[in-house]
């Protein structure tokens, strides 16, 4: 390969599109249970609405990372060693972005006010399934990322011992 090759490959969407979900989900998932934890104290109320919303960016850009995602498998998956990891990768990301779907649709029902005490709290159980669920696969998923990555160089570029691409 002759020269740096760009910093916009195909293959480089995804590591700018994964970090920004990481957050929002984590985040979100802390301030939504925070919320629910304390909603019998007034300075807290901001807790829910604002988890809320960084739920729905973060599963928003959790879906986005599994598009990016598999437009860059095309194109790592042919240098690994262990071509495994990356199937692995794949689906435990389908797994967490579908868990934050279903939270972020229960999370609306729940916004709609539901009138049964009883279906509220199971809701509110499911909810934070979801979302406890979701975060311990979201570290899975960064997990096996960080593998592909520092493991087997997945879509990063190794110069030459001599570093003339660089001159």
């Amino acid at each position: 390969m002759d020269g740096v090759p760009s910093m916009w490959r195909v293959e480089l969407w995804h590591p700018l599109v994964v970090h920004f979900p990481i957050a929002l989900l984590l985040v979100g998932t802390a301030m939504r249970l925070l919320g629910m934890a304390l909603a019998q104290w007034d300075k807290a109320q901001f807790l829910v609405p604002a988890g809320r919303v960084l739920l729905v960016l973060g599963t928003l850009g959790a879906w986005a990372a599994v598009y990016t995602g598999t437009l860059a498998d095309a194109e790592v998956v042919r240098t690994l060693c262990d071509p495994t990891v990356v199937e692995t990768h794949e689906h435990w990301a389908y797994w967490v972005a579908g868990l934050f779907t279903a939270a972020v649709l229960i999370d609306g029902v729940l916004w709609r006010r539901v009138p049964s005490t009883g279906l509220r709290r199971v809701l509110a159980v499911a909810l934070a399934g979801c979302m406890l669920v979701g975060s311990a696969g979201v570290a899975y998923v960064g997990h096996l990322g960080a593998k592909l990555v520092y493991q087997q160089a997945a879509a990063v570029h190794v110069p030459a011992d001599d570093c003339a691409a660089f001159e």
